[in-house]
């Protein structure tokens, strides 16, 4: 009975001091997504000059820029992403933007599809086409592209905000 009163204590013990060790893990998160083979993101830049925008109407011109690096899976699923950065700033500011330029509001907003991706202004007077193109001259669009399969759904992430996009894709800033 004195060597079953023994072990039992010298038992406790052992629980008591593995159950008091500190280590400097915590628990494990859930374990991400299998990354897609090959698929990559699209990130590029471009210099807006006034001049390559084509009128289309009185309110409306149109800059296109060529692509042929996008599948119907990142069209139709993904996401197509604009930012601009006004010439001399290091902001980005998510398209669509608007400002109120010359007593008119100037709407900069994209489409694209596989082929292209087309900067259209829009103003609200008419035949101010020209003064508006003039306001982004020499500004930079960046777009990025996101293929489905690496998407980011997650409350608090904020696609609209460049630097967030760019630290978690790792894309140049």
């Amino acid at each position: 009975m004195k060597n079953s009163k023994s072990l039992l204590s010298l038992l406790s013990l052992i629980l008591l001091i593995q159950a008091c060790t500190i280590t400097n893990e915590g628990p494990r998160g859930p374990q991400g997504n299998d990354g897609a083979d090959g698929v990559q993101i699209y990130s590029s830049t471009s210099t807006i000059f006034s001049d390559d925008f084509d009128i289309i109407d009185e309110f409306v011109s149109i800059n296109e820029f060529e692509w042929d690096l996008l599948d119907e899976s990142t069209v139709d699923e993904g996401l197509v992403l604009g930012y601009l950065q006004f010439e001399g700033t290091t902001s980005w500011h998510a398209l669509p933007f608007s400002a109120p330029f010359e007593n008119d509001l100037v709407n900069l907003r994209y489409v694209f599809d596989i082929n292209s991706f087309d900067l259209l202004l829009e103003g609200e007077v008419a035949d101010n086409n020209e003064v508006n193109e003039d306001l982004f001259d020499g500004d930079v669009l960046r777009v990025v592209a996101i293929p489905p399969s690496l998407l980011f759904k997650s409350k608090g992430f904020d696609y609209r905000n460049y630097n967030q996009v760019a630290e978690f894709y790792g894309l140049d800033q």
